[in-house]
């Protein structure tokens, strides 16, 4: 072989070892950044996965949306020292958490597996369900095993096995769409703290677990359908069969629940089925968790020779719809989730033999979480007296706007009183009967404090972002009202009593606004749940793109 043709068969491979590379790049900039950019469809979590050291994991988690916002792993390794990794999605099939698992054990080897049983009575996965795993898939005989399974089910979508094992060929339209993030995770800290568990930091009430299972009860004791009817002069009245609830285990979903058994235990893996709790309306909400389901689960957990543990009926763990879910019984907020990973892990700890070592690299992320959960839990307070405490201790260095709306003094009692006095306000709210009210409060430094039978405005700047605010209240009888701007954006409800919202001036992000009704004895709080779900989406980014990769970037510097 002549030098020439060495030297041109070198050029060619290095043109196509650089395609390569290029192409390889841009699809990590063209695949859709999910996670946590996208918490509604709990997706994105494998390539952070893909990311962790290998053999690290002690527990890993897969499933529905149930668990991936149900299981926070960071309150199992605070409790236990346990190291899982929560890998649920929305809606996620049977079929997608056997695939997940089979990539999942090409780097780690857990000791325990747990999949959350909501996926046994799935039948209606849409396609994003599937494709938020596999385009995040490395390239191997797993995912085109994957891809064929996608193609078997779905036959009319016009894709193909090459454009979904290389989903550039599908998303290089997305040029439009392109943001920071998608740039901006080429070099990332892999390491995601939250482990793949997703934090919610808002509530709304659901039914109870008993109410849940009258209905189920009243249900299925209507078997008959009735109809009387008038059609051109002409009476007809029928009766026949028809069966408003069941509970039938979809028999393909049942075959692969088996295929995960066999897997898990082809790796001496040991297996846990689960379930999450939720509480709805069955009739409405097809996972709602009713008693007949339980029963059903566990008669074939038994029958396929499954450990299952129900975290709604084979123990307590005293959940309160009304508090513990951000989405009416269906979902679990982070009070909800703590509880469940806590019962979880204490669970796990008495049945298998797991190391239960804490490591450094856990414990890096476990301040970041800490952060999170936090700010999610000052989201989340309910309780008057116990939020503004949390203010000036907690949140202390950070800068308070108040403004009040129609009456903010009527239903305050002492230990209200002195939480505010902490906070260093000096008003007396003795007179101040549907008064107007504003305060400024800096760094622990009360800027400014007015109250006044006439409408109050206040601007200014925050000292370190250089925001600009303003502020306005306006008591009952000069036509209610409160706002709090910055940068001319609204953050304030705006509902009766004190409005509060609380902005960290050296991250520059607002962390909570919350309104509390302090003119009835209750206090009751209002929150816009889909501003406070933006906020805490912010703050999650934040840590994780900011003060993260900051903390990666240091220990990279110290080493070098």
């Amino acid at each position: 072989m002549n030098g020439l043709l060495v030297k041109r068969i070198c050029k060619a491979l290095s043109f196509v070892l650089i395609g390569i590379l290029i192409f390889g790049v841009l699809q990590q900039i063209f695949v859709p950044k999910r996670f946590p950019y996208d918490k509604n469809n709990d997706a994105g979590k494998l390539r952070y996965f893909l990311g962790e050291e290998e053999d690290s994991m002690d527990v890993l988690v897969l499933g529905t949306s149930h668990s991936s916002r149900g299981i926070l792993p960071m309150e199992m390794y605070e409790s236990y020292g346990i190291k899982s990794y929560n890998l649920s999605t929305s809606v996620q099939p049977v079929e997608v958490s056997y695939y997940t698992l089979q990539e999942a054990i090409k780097t780690q080897k857990p000791s325990v597996v747990v999949w959350d049983v909501s996926g046994l009575y799935i039948d209606y996965a849409d396609l994003p369900h599937w494709k938020m795993i596999m385009d995040e898939m490395k390239i191997g005989k797993n995912k085109e095993l994957f891809v064929k399974e996608y193609l078997n089910r779905y036959r009319d979508t016009g894709e193909t096995l090459i454009s979904l094992m290389f989903p550039l060929l599908e998303y290089h339209t997305r040029w439009k769409e392109l943001a920071k993030q998608d740039f901006g995770n080429i070099k990332r800290n892999k390491h995601y703290f939250s482990k793949g568990g997703q934090i919610n930091s808002t509530v709304l009430e659901g039914i109870s677990v008993d109410d849940m299972n009258v209905i189920t009860e009243g249900l299925m004791q209507n078997t008959v359908k009735e109809v009387s009817e008038y059609n051109d002069q002409l009476f007809y009245e029928g009766h026949e069969d028809n069966v408003l609830y069941s509970v039938n285990i979809i028999d393909s979903n049942k075959e692969w629940l088996i295929r995960i058994k066999e897997l898990c235990d082809a790796n001496q893996i040991q297996f846990l089925a689960i379930k999450v709790p939720n509480a709805y309306m069955p009739q409405w909400y097809v996972s709602a968790w009713t008693i007949e389901k339980y029963k059903k689960t566990q008669a074939l957990c038994g029958e396929i020779g499954i450990t299952y543990y129900d975290l709604l009926y084979d123990t307590d763990l005293q959940l309160d719809f009304k508090r513990d879910s951000y989405d009416s019984g269906m979902h679990l907020n982070l009070y909800g989730a703590q509880k469940v990973s806590v019962n979880l892990g204490n669970y796990l700890k008495e049945h298998y033999q797991l190391s239960g070592e804490h490591n450094r690299q856990w414990d890096e992320d476990f301040i970041s979480y800490q952060k999170v959960r936090k700010v999610a839990l000052l989201e989340l307070e309910q309780d008057f007296s116990t939020y503004v405490n949390k203010l000036a201790g907690e949140y202390r260095d950070k800068t308070i706007f108040i403004a009040a709306s129609d009456d903010m003094s009527q239903g305050l009692n002492e230990t209200d009183l002195g939480a505010l006095r902490a906070l260093g306000l000096q008003e007396d709210f003795s007179g101040a009967f549907q008064y107007s009210y504003i305060a400024v409060i800096e760094n622990g430094y009360v800027k400014y404090e007015a109250l006044s039978n006439r409408p109050l405005a206040y601007n200014g700047k925050c000292s370190r972002t250089g925001r600009e605010y303003e502020l306005y209240s306006s008591g009952w009888w000069t036509a209610s009202g409160a706002f709090i701007k910055l940068d001319g954006s609204e953050y304030a409800v705006n509902s009766r009593g004190l409005n509060f919202v609380v902005y960290d001036d050296e991250r520059g992000l607002v962390l909570d606004s919350v309104s509390f009704d302090t003119s009835v004895e209750d206090h009751i709080p209002t929150r816009n749940n889909e501003m406070i779900k933006q906020l805490e989406e912010e703050f999650e980014q934040y840590i994780m793109e900011v003060e993260d990769n900051s903390r990666a970037y240091d220990k990279k510097q110290n080493y070098l």
